[in-house]
């Protein structure tokens, strides 16, 4: 029998004011995060929500925001490769991840119908972005062909591949002959 039928994880606690200030008193004296999780049973979303005073609930008290042990955001990335083949696959990357938003907020029809028509036409938009990126993808490809030397005439003429049918099919049936004789 395996474990998953008969043993599952328990769901973490309902957030409450107790929780939470353990949680950002726990943080304030310099516990790991993990060390945190594990003692107040929670998420990392959750952690940092308490963390940046989200209220939590209806009525839900205002916390001041506690400042992070480190910078996470803003550090310094390597520079971004400025050749058009890395342009387009950013861009390609970027275009596709908005339209899953897109998706995703359309799945949800909780939406206005004006946002539902806004979103509708920058999927249009989208759409169009990505064949034009595929486009020039497929020019980009065909440059880089072009410049290799290969050409889109065939590499023989026809008398050629002719020929060379024909002695091949020689070839077999001169076995053929051979094998049987």
């Amino acid at each position: 029998m395996p474990i998953s039928d008969h043993i599952k994880p328990e769901p973490n606690p309902p957030l409450t004011r107790e929780r939470v200030i353990q949680i950002r008193e726990l943080y304030a004296e310099g516990f790991t995060v993990a060390r945190i999780l594990a003692q107040a049973q929670t998420s990392l979303g959750t952690l940092y929500a308490c963390l940046d005073g989200a209220p939590f609930g209806v009525d839900g008290e205002q916390w001041p925001l506690l400042p992070r042990r480190r910078q996470t955001l803003h550090k310094k990335r390597r520079a971004l490769k400025a050749d058009a083949t890395s342009l387009a696959n950013r861009l390609t990357r970027t275009a596709e991840r908005q339209v899953r938003d897109i998706e995703v907020r359309l799945s949800a029809r909780s939406q206005s119908p004006t946002d539902r028509e806004r979103d509708v036409r920058m999927l249009a938009q989208l759409a169009r972005t990505l064949r034009d990126l595929r486009m020039l993808s497929i020019a980009e490809q065909d440059d880089i062909r072009k410049a290799q030397g290969a050409s889109d005439e065939p590499a023989r003429s026809v008398e050629e591949l002719r020929a060379a049918v024909a002695r091949k099919l020689e070839a077999v049936i001169a076995d053929r002959d051979h094998g049987a004789g």
